[in-house]
């Protein structure tokens, strides 16, 4: 039996080992290759400064401090490259594989473990967040985590799993705000469901009460942000559509081929379930609580998404291990007396979902995705030094632009107390750059040439007029996706 034992968990490590390399491969292959984005640019600034001044800034905003923070300690030793900074994302996106397979393999099917694995390192998306420094990948492998935490309580509670699922949800928490539907489905599958009440229900109370007065401190943030959201709406769209909520499922199965084929596998799964409920044949199990964990956030978000604009594929990235967890245990839930059947339809899932892999991150348009910055600021530089041009730079440009312009990054290292958030737009009229909230402040009688990029959803607003009404024409408008770049001379 012991023999046995050894066997069964040697193989177990080996298995998760090769998973593990295997999505690192995956990862590693183009995370230099993007430029930095926006958002990437913002986490550093932050990373960049003290922690509490980082704390106090980031807590206006609406983003917890958690990955800041940690960003705050990896960037020392490790510096602030692109392949640097990113290299944290892209660990924690490589460890997911570890929760996935182990709950997979644990209390499903060892196969639903690798085959749930292997979903997830061939996804595209999952790819793309471990190329960007920012705080989504974590909140993956948290939330993969929590529920292999959470399950294994139900199974067999233990102190040391209480504090264990205390401990990362916790960091969920300071880690995004959305993050807090795991915790909040868990509280309630805890409670709601019968079975797992009575086993549970006195420590699951204490560890409950334990997060939130641990999150205390960012109650008025939370509490400001969801009801500024509410009332005022943000910078997403609200859903208009469900096509929506199909583009949502396209983003965590790579290709429309693999998307139809998801969708027809839960079709086919709520199907049989109404049959099995219809006959009472239908038990509670660890295949509810993966769908009550990912489905009912996803369709609940979905609709509010009509009243406030917050349904953005990567701020529900929590749900994508969960959801490839259950694509796996579905295809076993759909032949249960023929599990040769479940297993192929597994294969078949994971072979789609390799063969519509695509690593490379600077080829996907998605959400956020990292746009090629650096040519932009070359045009920029050689128009300002070659053709005494001056050139006007979009607010939101200021960080990446600085960053390929200032090569030793000494804006980026600069602190001043208290922080100064325009230190990169100081830097660059110090440099001769002036923006578009000031640029009627530039003396255009000067200069023949001026030369100003913006984002085509987000044109400089009054500024073609202007120039236009001081004798200047368009001479040239140079297509940079998704940014424009135009030049005008008198």
């Amino acid at each position: 039996m012991k023999q046995l034992q050894m066997t069964n968990r040697r193989r177990t490590i080996i298995e998760c080992l090769i998973l593990v390399v295997i999505a690192a491969v995956l990862r590693i292959w183009y995370v230099g290759k993007t430029d930095l984005g926006y958002d990437e640019s913002f986490s550093l600034y932050m990373a960049l400064q003290s922690l509490p001044d980082a704390i106090r800034m980031l807590c206006k905003g609406d983003n917890p401090p958690l990955w800041e923070v940690l960003l705050h300690f990896w960037i020392k030793p490790f510096g602030i490259s692109e392949v640097a900074i990113r290299s944290l994302s892209l660990i924690f996106s490589t460890l997911t594989i570890i929760p996935i397979y182990l709950l997979g393999e644990k209390y499903i099917h060892r196969w639903a473990g690798i085959a749930a694995s292997l979903f997830y390192c061939f996804s595209t998306f999952s790819i793309y967040l471990a190329h960007e420094c920012r705080v989504y990948s974590l909140i993956g492998f948290l939330s993969a985590g929590s529920v292999f935490l959470f399950i294994s309580i139900i199974k067999n509670p233990k102190t040391f799993k209480f504090i264990l699922l205390t401990l990362v949800n916790l960091m969920l928490m300071y880690g995004h705000y959305l993050s807090v539907w795991i915790i909040v489905m868990e509280f309630l599958i805890a409670l709601a469901i019968k079975p797992i009440r009575k086993k549970i229900w006195k420590p699951y109370l204490i560890h409950a009460a334990s997060l939130i007065l641990l999150f205390v401190p960012m109650f008025p943030v939370l509490f400001t942000r969801f009801f500024d959201s509410g009332i005022h709406g943000t910078w997403i769209a609200k859903t208009t559509s469900p096509e929506a909520l199909y583009d949502f499922l396209w983003r965590m199965c790579n290709v429309p081929v693999t998307t139809v084929l998801a969708i027809t596998i839960l079709i086919s799964v709520f199907i049989i379930l109404t049959i099995n409920i219809f006959k009472k044949k239908c038990q509670f199990g660890n295949n509810g609580i993966l769908t009550l964990l990912w489905i009912v956030p996803l369709l609940v978000s979905f609709v509010l998404s009509y009243f406030t604009g917050f349904f953005l594929d990567r701020y529900f990235y929590f749900i994508f291990p969960i959801f490839y967890l259950s694509i796996a245990s579905y295809c076993l839930y759909l032949f249960p007396k023929r599990t040769a059947f479940g297993l192929s339809l597994m294969g078949v899932f994971a072979i789609a979902m390799a063969i519509s892999c695509s690593p490379d991150s600077f080829t996907n348009h998605f959400s956020g995705w990292h746009y090629n910055v650096k040519p932009i600021v070359h045009q920029l530089v050689e128009a300002k030094e070659n053709e005494k041009a001056l050139v006007i730079l979009p607010e939101y440009f200021d960080k990446q632009f600085t960053y390929y312009l200032d090569e030793n990054h000494e804006a980026f290292r600069t602190q001043s107390q208290p922080s100064n958030y325009y230190v990169f737009q100081d830097y660059l009229l110090k440099q001769g750059y002036y923006y578009d909230i000031n640029y009627q402040k530039a003396d255009f009688s000067a200069c023949d040439k001026v030369v100003f990029p913006y984002h085509k959803d987000l044109p400089i607003n009054g500024l073609r007029e202007y120039l236009e009404n001081h004798g200047f024409r368009l001479e040239k408008e140079q297509d940079e996706h998704p940014y424009s770049v135009n030049y005008f001379s008198k």
